[in-house]
């Protein structure tokens, strides 16, 4: 984004791109908040199927919940976010190829006619930020419950 801005690059070149990562990135922070989430809540483990946001997100809420205020605004925020990105792309491929699997249809037929690239990337920053907030605090209390363990093994 930063070089976008500095090179005055066109921002027609640089939202296909740019969304692919910002989407990209969320998936995968969902996926790594359900993997630990379940460790955490003593779950059968295994790596969450599928690129469908909304379904990850419905699926990571209640480890993100139990990492903090249930009620917290931000949660809100977050899942308006995840919401627009599953509306515009539905299947995780629409940033990626700009046909459909048929070749003739375009993909992101939900997606707007103009993207502001600095309002994407400071709304995605956040949900990036508060995403990031939970798997610390995810990788907190694994690592004070594996210390915890290892003294109880000491004595």
């Amino acid at each position: 984004m930063q070089q976008v801005v500095e090179d005055r690059l066109s921002p027609d070149l640089a939202v296909f791109p740019l969304a692919f990562l910002w989407r990209h990135h969320i998936e995968l922070a969902l996926k790594d908040i359900i993997i630990d989430g379940r460790k955490l809540a003593e779950e059968s483990l295994g790596h969450p199927a599928g690129h469908g946001l909304v379904n990850l997100w419905n699926k990571a809420r209640p480890y993100i919940e139990a990492c903090g205020d249930p009620n917290a605004p931000e949660l809100a925020n977050v899942e308006a976010n995840i919401h627009e990105f599953e509306k515009v792309d539905p299947r995780a491929d629409g940033f990626r190829y700009p046909r459909a699997r048929d070749g003739v249809q375009p993909n992101l037929t939900g997606a707007p006619r103009e993207v502001n690239l600095e309002l994407l990337h400071d709304a995605m920053l956040a949900v990036s930020n508060f995403l990031d907030a939970v798997q610390m605090e995810q990788a907190t209390r694994l690592d004070y419950r594996s210390d915890a363990l290892a003294a109880m093994q000491d004595y």
